[in-house]
């Protein structure tokens, strides 16, 4: 597997927001409703790639993608209504399930990292646990050495 930098995979580099990165995407995102919707008239594959904005959001910042997920689907709604005139039911379902998977991957991600919190805390209180073991055992051999050299005489 490819090493990049921190010594991780690719994949795991997907664990530290990239602001600008994320920031190309929202744009990205921008010109998509821009030309596609708006200049275009398409109102449905488009906004898939909002899926994709929206789990990296959730990967880099937790629930609060909910906010992404809104700022995308109050956007496709809105352009929506421009174009039509009326609030288009397919439009509000889109911005709902863009809503819904952003809680659920937040809610995902974050109990992750609590999990995964609990395990570093865990496992440096068993480091430390060990520590204070290796500490005594030494003590115990070194009281050793004299009574063995007493048992002798």
């Amino acid at each position: 597997m490819e090493k990049y930098e921190g010594g991780g995979s690719w994949w795991q580099s997907f664990n530290k927001p990239h602001p600008v990165v994320f920031l190309l995407l929202v744009l990205a995102g921008l010109d998509l409703e821009y030309v596609i919707h708006y200049r275009l008239g398409i109102t449905i594959v488009y906004t898939q790639f909002y899926y994709l904005i929206i789990v990296i959001a959730g990967l880099w910042y937790g629930r609060r993608a909910v906010w992404v997920a809104l700022f995308f689907g109050s956007l496709h709604v809105m352009v929506t209504y421009i174009l039509t005139g009326a609030l288009s039911p397919d439009a509000l379902m889109r911005c709902l399930m863009l809503l819904i998977v952003a809680f659920v991957i937040g809610s995902i991600v974050e109990q992750m990292r609590w999990y995964s919190d609990q395990i570093i805390e865990q496992n440096r209180e068993v480091s430390d646990a060990n520590a204070r073991l290796q500490v005594l055992n030494t003590r115990l051999k070194e009281s050793r050495e004299p009574s063995r050299g007493a048992e002798k005489k």
